[in-house]
């Protein structure tokens, strides 16, 4: 209660008298499970009838000062000057010219700090500011304008390398302010969205990774969801589950199962192998909400059947199987050495000389895409990830330093995959899970290919999924040509 009882402090000292103020560790009494359902239930409509929400970030510091003059000077430049703010770079004269002393290593500290604050990372506070008709930022007796927060907190995580300290810390009001946009959405891809966003986000009770984003569905469009309420006397794995089957429900696609990332990425016993563990804190899958750049299945309606036992049969074709493995983004992230990538290029080279692969190498590590969402990515990427590997071995030139910390940014974007060549000579990005004997599976409903591992259950066409991929060449819907046979498949 101490960070409470400095919060109310610093509202007296503000002249916040003679308020009703609504504050969820008084007004709900955690032990009594009847009381949280029936509260968590109405938080929501809490949230979207308050004047406004007062968001604490805790007392202020010495870094406080700094991070607020950084958030002002950056949320004044034009979109033209932002552009040639190099992040951390102090002694960049574009940097010194636009911000002043503001562009300090003290400054840029500061504003990783502010951001690495404790409100940041709980999982509560998204409903609370998503919802909110208009925002207070405290810390201390500081107040930060959200909307600049948001700003600035965008421009970093686009132009901020996973590699640099605090570079994830940089990206969450930028999330938070993405969710806010997405609420016209529809219950389903708000919650989904939601879920896939806030995936790092911490909660004492598992369930609460769901329960505190289901007001965000609530008022976003049809009805579907409106009878799905917290139940704390559900398991997590009924939680999920159910969640799950009312998001596929209320959908128009079936985006939800391509964030089912494997057994890797299972804690929670009892879920079927098609939901997500939402209690895992880690950026998985592609990293691009939504997946809408990608139509692998083309324009195909969604198919699905939900059966006794929680099995879900779906409908498609198996186009691929994977052949070889390779090491995974986070470990050639981490060595700079992906000797084992290099020889599975080479191999299919040899099997299949008429076929481009440098190129399809560096598209698949990037999922042909970049920060503009772009899709192919237009800009020749090859050089720089050669110049990228080697920057230990070599000093590089300003161009080429420059280019190769553009291709680490997009490049560490999404380090939770692994690189994969198929039987057909394709090569493609996946699920840590994945291995060899995986198929790839186009399944109507599905934006990007699924891979699926066939079960040792008896009965035909029973499959664990193990996620969805990037399969280089065929994220428009090139496998549809041809006419393939279709026929269902029931995931377990």
């Amino acid at each position: 209660m101490e960070n409470l009882f400095n919060c109310l402090t610093q509202l007296e000292a503000n002249g916040y008298y003679d308020r009703d103020i609504w504050i969820d560790a008084i007004c709900i009494n955690q032990e009594d499970n009847v009381e949280r359902c029936q509260q968590v239930s109405i938080m929501a409509d809490i949230y979207r009838s308050a004047e406004y929400v007062i968001i604490w970030l805790g007392p202020a510091d010495e870094f406080t000062q700094p991070a607020w003059e950084l958030i002002n000077g950056m949320s004044q430049l034009s979109d033209g000057e932002l552009s040639e703010i190099k992040p951390l770079e102090v002694k960049n004269k574009h940097n010194i010219k636009l911000l002043g002393h503001a562009n300090s290593d003290v400054h840029w500290r500061a504003l990783r700090l502010l951001f690495e604050k404790r409100w940041f990372e709980r999982a509560w506070v998204v409903q609370e500011l998503v919802l909110a008709r208009d925002t207070i930022v405290l810390c201390g007796d500081y107040t930060f304008d959200w909307g600049s927060m948001a700003h600035v907190s965008d421009f970093m995580a686009k132009r901020t390398p996973l590699n640099n300290a605090g570079s994830t810390s940089y990206k969450k009001p930028a999330k938070l302010a993405a969710i806010k946009r997405g609420i016209p959405d529809g219950p389903g891809n708000v919650l989904l969205h939601s879920l896939i966003r806030c995936r790092t986000y911490d909660a004492k009770d598992d369930r609460d990774k769901v329960y505190s984003l289901l007001g965000l569905a609530k008022g976003s469009g049809r009805d579907y969801l409106f009878n799905f309420n917290p139940d704390y006397y559900q398991d997590i794995g009924e939680v999920y589950t159910n969640v799950a089957k009312c998001i596929i429900g209320c959908s128009d696609d079936l985006h939800i199962l391509a964030h089912a990332e494997g057994d890797q990425f299972r804690r929670t016993p009892g879920l079927p192998t098609w939901v997500p563990d939402w209690s895992v804190r880690k950026d998985l899958g592609l990293r691009i909400t939504g997946y809408a750049r990608y139509q692998a299945a083309g324009l195909l309606p969604s198919f699905w059947k939900i059966q006794v036992g929680n099995t879900l049969t779906l409908r498609g074709f198996e186009f691929d199987t994977i052949a070889r493995v390779g090491e995974t983004k986070e470990e050639v992230n981490r060595s700079r050495t992906c000797a084992g990538w290099l020889d599975l290029v080479e191999e299919l080279e040899k099997e299949y000389p008429e076929r481009d692969y440098r190129d399809a190498f560096w598209r698949t590590l990037l999922i042909d895409t970049d920060p503009s969402g772009t899709v192919p990515t237009r800009r020749p990427w090859e050089n720089s990830l050669y110049v990228w590997l080697n920057m230990c071995a070599r000093v590089p030139s300003k161009d080429e330093k420059q280019r190769a910390v553009e291709f680490e940014t997009s490049f560490t974007h999404s380090l939770n995959l692994r690189l994969f060549r198929t039987s057909r000579g394709n090569l493609g990005c996946g699920s840590l899970s994945c291995k060899e004997g995986d198929q790839i599976w186009i399944i109507q409903g599905s934006r990007v290919p699924l891979m699926l591992r066939p079960s040792q259950e008896v009965g035909l066409e029973i499959y664990e999924l193990v996620g969805g991929t990037y399969l280089h060449g065929f994220m428009q819907g090139e496998a549809l040509s041809g006419n393939p046979e279709f026929k269902e498949v029931t995931l377990i």
